[in-house]
C-alpha cells in the first residue's frame, strides 16, 4: 500500500490490480509458411535485459497461447520448471482462442 500511495497519492481512480508482462517482437507481415503461426521473440534492451512492464490489469484485453520454438531436439537443460524462462522464441497459436472457450462454455 505504501508504494501504491507513493505512485498514485490519494487518487480514487487509481488501479488496484496489476499484471507483470514481458514484451515480444512484432509480427512479421506473413506467418511462417509450414504451419501459419507467427513467430515472436523476447524483446531485450541493448544490455540484454528483458523488456517488461507492470500495467493495470484492466488494460489487458486477452491472452495469447505461445508454443515453444526449438529445432529437431529439445535442449537438454529445459525442464517443466524452467522452460518458459529459457526459451527465447515462440510461435503464437492462431488456431486457439481461450476467450471463446470461456465464453461458449
Amino acid at each position: 500500500k505504501t508504494a501504491h500511495r507513493t505512485v498514485f497519492e490519494e487518487d480514487p481512480e487509481a488501479p488496484t490490480h496489476f499484471a507483470y508482462i514481458e514484451w515480444f517482437s512484432k509480427f512479421k507481415p506473413q506467418p511462417e509458411a509450414g504451419h501459419l503461426f507467427y513467430r515472436v521473440a523476447r524483446s531485450r534492451t541493448q544490455q540484454g535485459d528483458r523488456v517488461a512492464a507492470i500495467v493495470p490489469l484492466k488494460s489487458l484485453q486477452r491472452s495469447a497461447h505461445l508454443i515453444l520454438r526449438f529445432g529437431p531436439n529439445q535442449p537438454a537443460e529445459w525442464t517443466s520448471e524452467n522452460v518458459l524462462e529459457l526459451c527465447e522464441t515462440f510461435y503464437v497459436n492462431s488456431f486457439t482462442d481461450r476467450h471463446t472457450y470461456i465464453t461458449v462454455v
